[in-house]
């Protein structure tokens, strides 16, 4: 079954506390690193974080890998949903598909949830969403925690701030195409901070690592900002963010692609854009 397996890491003080009396689960350093281990046999899944999408896993073979969640985290309470589903490509056999997904906290396990279910009928039960709750603490506060909730679905976000939206993403891609790394960087200064605050390090290291990735992207042959001139917008992370797309609703690439070319073959390089509405004013918060 889904075993949800707790540690004295786990334990929670008065909420009154902004740490606990005793930290069960401090480490050493003062990162806090968490992080979901995943072994996956003939099973397609989801894994979403505070309401943000971070891996959809659609393969029915063998699958195992280690995503790291700490960008989309608020201090506090923080929900996980990990959600299975039979794999497209493969004829239905309950009984042949098995999971396990690891939350850690550094090296320490906080939850275990396994797949299949226990019981006679529930290998038969896709999809199949187990949903929880874990507490962080030392965790800062981010940026995200302040945005103001628009959107309550696809459907309702205001023409203005669709075109405000758009409007920074334009710019944004302006900015790729022409190779400015200064707008770029001015256009994602929130982004920055945050991934800093949430992987604790500093906003400057944040910079200086995606500035090299884009430099080596602009310097490979054929570089070209793809965009096809439709935007489309989604809830994402508890209606806390906006995540823009291109294309048709239900079928949407990510709001920036750039296509280059290494060895001879066609390559593409993809950026999802989400936006917060924070103080009034639209930024891209992630």
């Amino acid at each position: 079954m889904f075993v949800a397996l707790f540690s004295a890491c786990a334990q929670t003080p008065d909420d009154n506390s902004t740490e606990p009396v005793s930290s069960p689960i401090r480490p050493v350093s003062r990162s806090y690193d968490y992080w979901v281990d995943i072994a996956a046999q003939n099973l397609g899944f989801n894994i979403m974080v505070n309401g943000a999408e971070l891996l959809v896993s659609h393969r029915g073979n063998e699958f195992k890998t280690r995503i790291p969640i700490n960008d989309w985290m608020i201090s506090g309470n923080n929900n996980i949903d990990i959600i299975v589903f039979w794999p497209d490509g493969i004829k239905f056999a309950p009984g042949i598909s098995s999971a396990t997904f690891k939350l850690f906290l550094n090296d320490s396990i906080l939850k275990e949830f396994r797949w299949p279910l226990a019981g006679p009928d529930t290998q038969n039960s896709y999809p199949y969403t187990y949903s929880e709750t874990f507490r962080t603490y030392y965790f800062p506060k981010v940026q995200l925690e302040k945005a103001e909730r628009v959107i309550t679905s696809a459907g309702t976000l205001p023409r203005s701030d669709q075109e405000e939206i758009a409007a920074i993403a334009e710019q944004l891609r302006k900015a790729f195409r022409e190779k400015d790394i200064n707008s770029i960087n001015d256009l994602l200064k929130v982004k920055y901070a945050e991934l800093a605050a949430s992987r604790f390090t500093t906003s400057t290291a944040v910079r200086s690592e995606e500035v090299a990735k884009y430099r080596e992207l602009m310097g490979k042959e054929g570089f070209a900002v793809s965009f096809n001139g439709r935007n489309s917008f989604f809830s994402a992370a508890d209606d806390r963010a906006v995540r823009l797309g291109q294309g048709r609703i239900g079928f949407p690439e990510p709001a920036l692609v750039i296509i280059y070319r290494e060895g001879g073959v066609s390559r593409r390089w993809e950026m999802d854009l989400y936006f917060a509405k924070i103080d009034g004013k639209w930024v891209i918060i992630r």
